[in-house]
């Protein structure tokens, strides 16, 4: 249930233009979830059951690498209060595309796909405008990569000029 010190889930992205009292109908169908630091949330290629909305801490996503023998973390983005930080439950194959780690100590709403869409269901007009959210928080996930993969291939263009 959504409490006063959880003010920044009623302004995530993914509930703009939902009205509180349907953000707190449809967050009284999941719970919430608490991971102290440096909790693993998911592995890049899990199956994602749940969307995960972050209500308090920061949450890094990573995506795992292999160079020369050598595994690493590379961070792609750092998530905070109110941000969405696992959607691939509600986006096919429902695999996550990223890691995730808490950096801090961690509070998540947890809301699962099967309750999502039997609310949709039931509320196909505030599927809609979940759904249009969700496709702009995606929306900005591909922004930043194409700027990380832009700067990436500058980078390697500089290099071969010089």
């Amino acid at each position: 249930m959504i409490g006063t010190d959880d003010s920044g889930l009623l302004r995530s992205a993914i509930f703009e233009d939902i009205s509180e009292g349907t953000i707190r109908e449809l967050c009284g169908r999941g719970h919430v979830l608490s991971f102290d630091a440096d909790s693993k949330l998911f592995e890049r290629g899990e199956s994602g059951e749940d969307l995960m909305i972050l209500l308090d801490g920061v949450v890094e996503l990573v995506i795992p690498l292999r160079i020369l023998g050598v595994s690493r973390e590379v961070p792609m983005e750092s998530k905070h209060a109110g941000d969405v930080v696992a959607w691939s439950a509600l986006v096919r194959p429902y695999h996550f595309t990223l890691s995730a780690r808490c950096a801090t100590k961690c509070k998540l709403m947890s809301l699962g796909r099967a309750a999502l869409f039997g609310f949709f269901e039931a509320e196909p007009a505030t599927g809609y405008v979940f759904m249009r959210n969700l496709a702009g928080v995606i929306g900005r996930r591909l922004q930043a990569l194409q700027t990380m993969w832009m700067h990436d291939l500058e980078a390697t263009a500089v290099k071969r000029l010089e």
